[in-house]
């Protein structure tokens, strides 16, 4: 690997985010190329340290931080954080040249690609710590992040409201979390992952303790990575620039929360060394969180209109299918969940920048004002079919060789349920995504798509597109090579009856889709008619009520409590602090009384008392 790259891949995004201003001072293309710069070096440091994780080499390299707390901060190379780092820092400079066309003619550039390139490095902070206090400081920063990013265009309420509920729903799970955090340091007296695993396995802290602590944990990356119920907040982030929506959805933020759950899976608790019986309850909750997550994110996809929308429900539902298989405890589940994320991170950037380039000319989210794009947009149209089949397991896709291998997962320990809700929500995946397709690349134009001029994006726009798709369908056939790297050695392969279920929920879901958005056989609208029908599709297209529920208890209910409250303080208090307030006013006014002499004389002495007092303090100071 390149010298000190465990420690450079992190710290120069960092640093980097404050040369950003500097280059500004020289002029706006210095800028620009001095951030894509800093994302591709980043790169090229993560990609170098594959090569000696593929030979075996795992480091855990430490150096003093804070000396009176002998706390010290480190960096734990093994192949889980060179992963995750690798998908943040390759798809982030990915993003950044992307951004070059893409955002070209907005304002407050020099902000975006600060928090572009700081988001980066937090997130490679996070994933390379080896101990939770750093985790959780780099955890904060991606949380910022994510907050500022989100709400680039501030001057825009709904973005600004984005960035503010994002913050505020995710604070909910990091607070989770830091209690985990704490209360493990108590029990352990480190907070390193490594150490924690040898108290953990030498039995010195109890297992249904343990479970606890998991759980807690397990809240932050509910926050993060948007599982029900604290999931509200990532289709509202698509108010920020779609960059950022790829960057979030394909790279970093959401993928913590997956980190989160797959480090305290195998390195904190390790089910190798321990039996599952005692962390059972720890592992289905997440499973059976993942499993409802998938589901409900691929319904509300379904009917939704909005481009971005429907992948941001599709990346919630994906994240569900991670968590699920995280959630089997099992090493094949555990590789399993991790190869979706590298395939997920792939072809999800791919479709939001697919996305991003058709926003690019027709400036509108709404899917019913475009169609017919496929003629004038030939590398989008090309490269977007490939990141949908990818999304809904078409084989030889990578999506296909890593939804299977969950579906194998599930099916070797016999998680029927858990399996079930998967394969149905894997038609509905391929409904939606085939829907997304036909609306904006297929079919006539709609009247608003012929009043502008549709052209191809540019080349520096097109080219991340069609690296991203070349990745998305090479990848899957490096599953063995793939499970070298993770450690994980004879466990993967695909099972006939899986792949079975597989085909059918292709053939479940593109069907109805093909004949409905495609063929035209069936108005989309005559599923919306009939009381039961106009019930269900309403009830989906709110969200099932969550943001309301959370309204009505949090925003609302806390109104009314605190202005009943207030009410009492007027009541009851303030009368009795009306009286000493009056009384101290009196005695203070009574006091400084004989002060008011009216002499004249008298009062000029004290002024010039006071003056030369001063200056002579001055003097003195």
């Amino acid at each position: 690997m390149l010298p000190y790259a465990p420690w450079v891949v992190w710290v120069l995004p960092l640093v980097g985010s404050l040369g950003v201003p500097v280059a500004a001072a020289v002029n706006e293309k210095v800028r620009n190329s001095f951030a894509v710069l800093i994302g591709f070096i980043t790169a090229a440091f993560a990609l170098s340290m594959i090569p000696d994780v593929y030979q075996g080499y795992v480091g855990n390299l430490q150096v003093i931080w804070i000396p009176v707390l002998n706390l010290r901060a480190g960096v734990l190379v093994d192949p889980l954080s060179v992963l995750m780092t690798n998908i943040a820092a390759g798809i982030g400079a990915l993003i950044l040249l992307y951004s070059l066309g893409y955002m070209a003619h907005e304002e407050g550039l020099t902000r975006y690609y600060f928090f572009m390139l700081f988001f980066i490095g937090g997130m490679i902070g996070l994933v390379m710590a080896n101990n939770f206090l750093q985790l959780y400081v780099f955890w904060e920063i991606v949380g910022l992040c994510s907050y500022a990013l989100i709400g680039f265009w501030y001057k825009r309420d709904k973005a600004a409201k984005a960035g503010m509920k994002a913050f505020v729903v995710t604070r909910a799970g990091d607070a989770a979390l830091l209690i985990g955090i704490l209360i493990l340091y108590l029990q352990t007296g480190t907070f390193s992952f490594l150490e924690i695993n040898q108290v953990v396995e030498a039995g010195k802290i109890g297992f249904p303790f343990l479970t606890t602590m998991l759980l807690l944990i397990f809240g932050g990356a509910v926050g993060k990575s948007a599982q029900v119920p604290l999931h509200v907040w990532l289709p509202d982030a698509m108010e920020g620039p779609t960059t950022v929506s790829a960057l979030i959805h394909a790279a970093t933020m959401v993928k913590a929360g997956i980190y989160l759950v797959a480090r305290t899976g195998f390195t904190l608790v390790s089910f190798e060394h321990i039996p599952a019986v005692y962390i059972q309850n720890w592992y289905m909750t997440v499973a059976y969180v993942g499993a409802v997550t998938a589901f409900l994110a691929a319904t509300m996809a379904l009917v939704s209109v909005d481009i971005k929308r429907v992948l941001a429900y599709s990346t919630i539902s994906q994240l569900g299918y991670i968590m699920t298989a995280l959630g089997l405890g099992t090493a094949t589940g555990w590789f399993a969940g991790q190869f979706h994320v590298l395939s997920h991170a792939l072809f999800k950037a791919l479709l939001f920048l697919c996305a991003g380039a058709v926003l690019h000319v027709v400036e509108t989210t709404d899917m019913r004002l475009m169609g017919g794009l496929r003629r004038d947009m030939p590398i989008t149209f090309t490269t977007a079919i490939i990141g949908a089949l990818a999304l809904s397991g078409v084989p030889p896709l990578s999506g296909f060789w890593s939804k299977d291998l969950i579906f194998a997962a599930a099916y070797a320990i016999n998680a029927y349920p858990l399996l079930a809700i998967l394969v149905v929500t894997a038609a509905l995946t391929f409904a939606y995504s085939l829907r997304w397709i036909f609306l904006v690349f297929l079919g006539e134009k709609s009247d608003h798509a012929k009043t502008i001029h549709v052209h191809e994006a540019p080349a520096v726009m097109t080219i991340p597109l069609v690296i991203l798709a070349l990745l998305t369908c090479v990848s899957g056939f490096f599953e063995s090579s793939f499970g070298h790297f993770m450690g994980v050695h004879g466990e993967a392969g695909i099972e006939a009856i899986p792949v079975v279920l597989s085909f059918i929920a292709l053939i479940v879901g593109g069907v109805p889709a093909y004949v409905v958005y495609y063929r035209r056989s069936i108005s989309p609208e005559v599923l919306r008619t009939g009381s039961f029908g106009k019930v269900i599709f309403t009830f989906i297209s709110e969200g099932y009520y969550f943001d309301r529920a959370y309204y009505v208890v949090f925003v609302n209910g806390f109104y009314r409590a605190c202005m009943a409250l207030l009410d009492y303080v007027e009541l009851k208090i303030i009368d009795g602090l009306n009286y000493y307030i009056a009384g101290a006013a009196k005695f203070v006014s009574q006091g400084f009384r004989p002060s008011h002499t009216g002499i004249l004389s008298y009062n000029m002495s004290a002024i010039l008392i006071g003056l030369v007092a001063l200056i002579v303090l001055l003097f003195i100071i």
